[in-house]
């Protein structure tokens, strides 16, 4: 599958993804439970060494946004506590986008990958929502079909296949 996805929980939680997701975000293996948040990992610093897509505020504000969206339907949740809390503290950037006070369900828009094997690849995203637990949504990110992006989304793919082959691991 040439497309990439994740589940995310009401306050970003990350629930599943697929191996593309992963070719693009990085793996998440190995990282403790209560880390697999998409704010969390957008502004660990560890893990972003460099912020190097020119639209990486527009793409924290849609995040943000969606988390505002989730306090203001349940202020006191502990996840939602935890989570902003850790990055009030910890990340002055998280602080100054915060206090825009912006709210908003983003449902799809544009994202920049920085991917060193094929470049940079702009892919669209969309959020579709899923029965059960309130908030939780599926987010795919797509390409034109035909384009350069599209393209460079299937080399990524082969290569990434290429190299679970090799190493003998499974693709998920």
């Amino acid at each position: 599958m040439d497309t990439p996805a994740v589940v995310l929980g009401r306050h970003l939680d990350l629930l599943a993804w697929n191996t593309m997701a992963e070719v693009l975000l990085g793996s998440p293996a190995g990282l403790p439970p209560h880390r697999l948040n998409m704010l969390l990992l957008m502004f660990d610093d560890t893990l972003t060494v460099e912020r190097s897509c020119s639209d990486w505020e527009r793409q924290a504000l849609d995040y943000i946004g969606m988390m505002r969206s989730a306090v203001a339907a349940d202020p006191t949740h502990p996840r939602a506590t935890a989570v902003v809390g850790e990055l009030s503290i910890r990340s002055a950037e998280f602080r100054r986008l915060w206090a825009r006070h912006d709210v908003g369900a983003a449902v799809s828009g544009t994202k920049t990958f920085h991917v060193p094997e094929v470049g940079d690849v702009v892919l669209d995203w969309d959020t579709y929502p899923l029965p059960g637990a309130p908030g939780s949504v599926m987010l795919v990110w797509t390409a034109e079909p035909g384009s350069p992006d599209a393209d460079r989304l299937h080399l990524l793919a082969s290569l990434s296949a290429t190299r679970s082959t090799v190493t003998g691991k499974r693709c998920r």
